[in-house]
C-alpha cells in the first residue's frame, strides 16, 4: 500500500470512512469531481461516555460543533491547547472552526478516557485518496480482518470494539504503524500507511458496531463451548480451607482475572483466570460448589468453587453485561451490549438453549435493536419462575418463563429511557429498573407486567445490584446516582420518596445488609473519589465517611453481616472494615485493579441471583 495525502475531495472521502458518520453543510455529491473548498459544518455528538464520530475529516476553515447529548457534563478539551470548551451540560454544545490543516486530537476534561481526533486538509490541496478511495471498512476487512474477525469480533487476534478497547489512542496508533513485536501484528507504517489513514483506522475501531454488522447466532455459541476441566475428575470436597458460605469474588479489571478471598480470615485464597473485565456474577443457588461469571467480552466461565477455577466456558457474544441463574440452577441466561441478545443455557454443561432477539420500539416510537442493561430472576416460590431482562435503547423489560421448554416472553413497554441496573423488592412483587435519561427509577409488577410507578430520584439513578431493609414493617430501597452526589431513599410500599442524602459526588453501587443496621455507599466517580458514606438504616442519617485509598467502590457485606469490603480501583487493594464500628480490619494486596465484589451469600438473596 502505498503513502497517500488527504484529498479534498471531502464527500468522497467522508463516504469512504464508514462508521465516522459526520452531519454536513454545503454537502457535494460522490459524483462531482471538483474539489471541496469552503468551509464544511461538522456536528460531534457526545453521547454514552464517548464522542461520535470519534474521528473526523474536514476542510481548512470547517467549523466542528461538539453537541452533549448526554445526560452528564462533559468538557472539550485540545490536547495541544487549540480550543477548550470549559464545562457543558446536557444539551449544551460548543464550536471551534479549523483555521490551520493538521491532526487534533482532544479528549474530555472531565472523564480523560474519552478521546476523538479531527484531521484537517490543507486548503486547496488536490491528492489521491486515502487507501486509494477505498472504504475504511473494506480496508479493514482486507487487512485485518483475518486476524480480528471480518466484523471486529476477534479471532487469532482481539476483538476490536470499543468496550473491548482500554488504552489511548495513542497506543492503538502507535500498534497500527509500528506493529506490536513478538505477534504477526504489521508495523502497517512500514508498508506506505500514511498517519492519516492510520488515524482513519483508529477511528474505525473506536466506532460503535452495528447489530447489522455483527452476527453472533446459535452456531458460533456452541462452536465456541470448550471443557477447561473433565468435572469427573474434581475431588468432592474443598481443596482450600476457605468458607464457602462467605467467599467474596473480587474483579481485577484489567488483569483478566478474579481474586477470591475467605470472608471468616480475610486471607487472598488465589486468583481465578477469567477474561475481559470480569462483569456479571451468579452463584448456583442448589450448590455451593458452582458460580458463572461472564466478561464484557462475551465470555461465560462456569466456576468450581471448591478448587477455585473454570471448569468450562462459551462464548455468548461479543460484548456483554449482565447474568442471572434461576432458582432451580437449571438455566443461566446472559444479557448482551452486542450483539443485541439474551441468550438462555444449560447450566451444567453450558450448551446454549435459545437466542433471545432484543429488538423493540422505543418510547419515542423509534424500532431499534437494544442492548440488554439487566437481567434478573424472579423466585417462583414467590412470583414466578422468570428471568427479567431490561432492554436498554428500547426502553422495555421483558419477563421470560424458564419453566416452558419454548421460554416465552411477556413485556412490558415504555418503562424509560436508557434503562440500566434494577433490582426486585424482597417479596419479589416489584422491579426496580433505572431508566437513566428520564432520571427515575421505574416500579414494575411482575405479575401483571405493568409499570405502577415512576420514582423520580434524581440525575442518572444507578442503584447496582439494589439495596432494600426492613425496619419496624417497613421496607426502604435506595439508589446512588451516576449523575449527582445523593443517595435516595424510598417506601417500598407506597413509592414515596424519604430521605435524600448528599454525597461528594456520583456514585456506582450501594448494598445493605438485613443483619447490618446500615447503609454503604461510593461516590466513585466524585471529584474526590475515595469516599465511601455510611448511612443509618432508622434515621436516613449519614452517621460516618471513610476517607481512604485512591478510588474505591463496591462495598460488599461479609455473609453475617460483620464486615464490609471495598475495593480501590487504582490503589491495588482491598480493604476490610468493621461493619459496626467502621474501623479498617485488614488491606490485602496482591490484587490488580480491584472493582466489583461479589460475595457467595448472593446465592441466597431475593435481590435477584
Amino acid at each position: 500500500m502505498r503513502t497517500v495525502r488527504l484529498s479534498l475531495w471531502l464527500s468522497v472521502l467522508l463516504l469512504g470512512l464508514a462508521g465516522l458518520l459526520v452531519t454536513l453543510g454545503d454537502p457535494v455529491t460522490a459524483q462531482e469531481s471538483t474539489p471541496v473548498s469552503p468551509a464544511t459544518n461538522v456536528t460531534i455528538s457526545i453521547a454514552n461516555m464517548a464522542f461520535a464520530p470519534h474521528t473526523v475529516v474536514v476542510a481548512t476553515g470547517a467549523t466542528i460543533t461538539w453537541r452533549n447529548d448526554d445526560a452528564v457534563p462533559h468538557a472539550v478539551h485540545s490536547l495541544e491547547g487549540w480550543f477548550e470548551s470549559g464545562e457543558l451540560s446536557a444539551g449544551a454544545s460548543f464550536e471551534w472552526q479549523a483555521n490551520q490543516p493538521g491532526t487534533f486530537r482532544y479528549r474530555c476534561a472531565l472523564h480523560p478516557a474519552m478521546e476523538g481526533v479531527i484531521i484537517v486538509m490543507p486548503g486547496g490541496a488536490i491528492a489521491p485518496l486515502p487507501f486509494d478511495g477505498q472504504p475504511v471498512e473494506n480496508v479493514y476487512r482486507d487487512s485485518c480482518g483475518g486476524c480480528h474477525g471480518p466484523h471486529r469480533e476477534g479471532a487469532t487476534g482481539p476483538a476490536l470494539i470499543p468496550e473491548r478497547l482500554t488504552g489511548t489512542d495513542e497506543q492503538y496508533f502507535d500498534v497500527i504503524k509500528n506493529g506490536k513485536p513478538g505477534t504477526v501484528m504489521p508495523a502497517w507504517g512500514a508498508l506506505g500507511m500514511s498517519d492519516e489513514e492510520v488515524w482513519a483506522l483508529v477511528g474505525y475501531i473506536r466506532s460503535a458496531v452495528t447489530a447489522e454488522e455483527v452476527q453472533w447466532e446459535m452456531e458460533q455459541i456452541a462452536d465456541s463451548r470448550e471443557v477447561l476441566v473433565d468435572e469427573s475428575t474434581l475431588p468432592a470436597a474443598p481443596t482450600h480451607d476457605g468458607n464457602l458460605d462467605n467467599l467474596l469474588l473480587v474483579t481485577e479489571r484489567e488483569a483478566r482475572s478474579i481474586a477470591v478471598f475467605d470472608g471468616d480470615t480475610h486471607r487472598l485464597l488465589g486468583h481465578i483466570p477469567a477474561s475481559y473485565r470480569a462483569h456479571g456474577y451468579a452463584f448456583d443457588p442448589t450448590s455451593d460448589r458452582w458460580a458463572y461469571n461472564v466478561g464484557r467480552d462475551g465470555w461465560l466461565f462456569k466456576i468450581d468453587l471448591y478448587t477455585l477455577q473454570a471448569v468450562a466456558r462459551v462464548r455468548v457474544g461479543l460484548d456483554s453485561r449482565g447474568l442471572a441463574i434461576s432458582d432451580d440452577g437449571r438455566y443461566v441466561i446472559v444479557g448482551n451490549y452486542i450483539p443485541a441478545t439474551a441468550v438462555i443455557l444449560d447450566a451444567k454443561t453450558l450448551e446454549p438453549l435459545q437466542v433471545i432477539h432484543t429488538d423493540g420500539t422505543d418510547p419515542d416510537g423509534n424500532f431499534v435493536h437494544s442492548r440488554v442493561a439487566i437481567t434478573s430472576d424472579v423466585a417462583p416460590s414467590l412470583v414466578g419462575p422468570y428471568f427479567l431482562i431490561g432492554l436498554k435503547e428500547a426502553g422495555q423489560v421483558w419477563r421470560i418463563d424458564y419453566s416452558q421448554p419454548d421460554f416465552p416472553i411477556e413485556r412490558v413497554e415504555n418503562v424509560g429511557r436508557i434503562l440500566h441496573d434494577g433490582f426486585l423488592s424482597p417479596d419479589n412483587t416489584r422491579f426496580y429498573v433505572a431508566s437513566q435519561k428520564d432520571n427515575w427509577m421505574a416500579v414494575i409488577d411482575v405479575a401483571t407486567m405493568t409499570v405502577v410507578e415512576r420514582i423520580s430520584t434524581g440525575k442518572t439513578p444507578h442503584p447496582g445490584s439494589g439495596a432494600t431493609w426492613e425496619v419496624n414493617g417497613t421496607v426502604y430501597g435506595a439508589t446512588v446516582h451516576a449523575g449527582e452526589g445523593k443517595v435516595t431513599i424510598w417506601d417500598l410500599s407506597n413509592n414515596q420518596i424519604v430521605a435524600e442524602i448528599p454525597t461528594g459526588g456520583p456514585g456506582l453501587f450501594i448494598r445493605a445488609h438485613p443483619k447490618n443496621p446500615y447503609i454503604w455507599a461510593d461516590s466513585v466517580f466524585a471529584e474526590q473519589p475515595n469516599r465511601i458514606y455510611i448511612i443509618d438504616k432508622q434515621t436516613f442519617e449519614l452517621v460516618h465517611v471513610i476517607e481512604e485509598g485512591i478510588q474505591t467502590l463496591h462495598p460488599e457485606f461479609t455473609a453475617d453481616g460483620r464486615y464490609v469490603y471495598v475495593s480501590d480501583w487504582q490503589g491495588n487493594v482491598v480493604r476490610v472494615y468493621d461493619g459496626l464500628t467502621f474501623e479498617k480490619v485488614a488491606e490485602i494486596g496482591g490484587v490488580t485493579t480491584p472493582t466489583g465484589i461479589f460475595s457467595t451469600e448472593r446465592r441466597l438473596e431475593t435481590l435477584g441471583h
